[in-house]
């Protein structure tokens, strides 16, 4: 069994997110290990010196991050953890980021990625890079818009694995995760799906053909079209500085 030590301290964090805080430090020290079962609920919410409520609200967000799953026998952290994009979660969670700091953030990172991707990418990256392309093709043709947005997500995800730098996947993985309500109300828009598949494309021949300027100029394109396409979904809350 697991054992947890420390007190939680008052401030102007809540006292959920310094639960979780607590924990995922420990995680990174090594003080809770991957796959470890945690002790009850109450014996846990005594030896952390919270309620049982705080500590219900912060193992909600711990599922919802996928650090801490619930078995038959109690609460387990997870095998596989990702400290990269859990704390992105954490942070969304609590203090909430709002879309359009997401989409800019997420519009610096992939013009850098698709730049290295097509100055490192592989003979075999380029076959996968290839591959998810036609992939998000198939699903135009179906309708299927879920399924054309996980296919999207492949093929974003490929670029980013041929950029040769597992920090830029995580942050991609991240960022992408928490975006993926808004991109499924912004994919349902009329030509989405036809206009975000003619950029891949250019984006595609550029990475294949190794002209990073190209492909990072296409890139910004794309996302700045993403960009209006969710300024104008969501212009009723944006306008009134809605986080979402």
């Amino acid at each position: 069994r697991v054992g947890l030590t420390g007190g939680i301290a008052s401030g102007k964090s809540t006292v959920s997110q310094i639960i979780v805080e607590q924990i995922q430090e420990k995680l990174l020290k090594g003080e809770l290990k991957a796959g470890h079962k945690l002790p009850p609920e109450r014996q846990l919410a005594e030896m952390l010196g919270v309620s049982r409520s705080s500590l219900r609200e912060a193992m909600r967000a711990l599922q919802y991050m996928g650090i801490l799953e619930i078995r038959q026998d109690g609460a387990h952290l997870c095998e596989n953890l990702s400290p990269l994009s859990d704390h992105f979660k954490l942070t969304y969670l609590l203090k909430q980021f709002s879309v359009m700091e997401l989409i800019e953030a997420r519009k610096l990172l992939e013009a850098e990625i698709v730049r290295l991707a097509a100055e490192r990418a592989t003979a075999e990256d380029k076959e996968t890079i290839a591959e998810a392309f036609e992939e998000t093709l198939r699903y135009q043709e179906t309708g299927e818009e879920k399924d054309f947005l996980m296919a999207d997500f492949a093929f974003h995800r490929a670029i980013a694995e041929a950029a040769q730098n597992s920090v830029l996947v995580e942050m991609l993985n991240a960022v992408r995760d928490l975006l993926l309500e808004v991109n499924l109300d912004v994919i349902k828009r009329p030509n989405q799906v036809q206009v975000a598949t003619a950029f891949h494309e250019k984006i595609m021949k550029a990475i294949l053909s190794g002209n990073a300027r190209e492909a990072s100029g296409v890139m910004l394109d794309h996302l700045t079209n993403v960009e209006e396409a969710i300024a104008e979904v969501y212009k009723a809350e944006l306008s009134e500085d809605v986080k979402i």
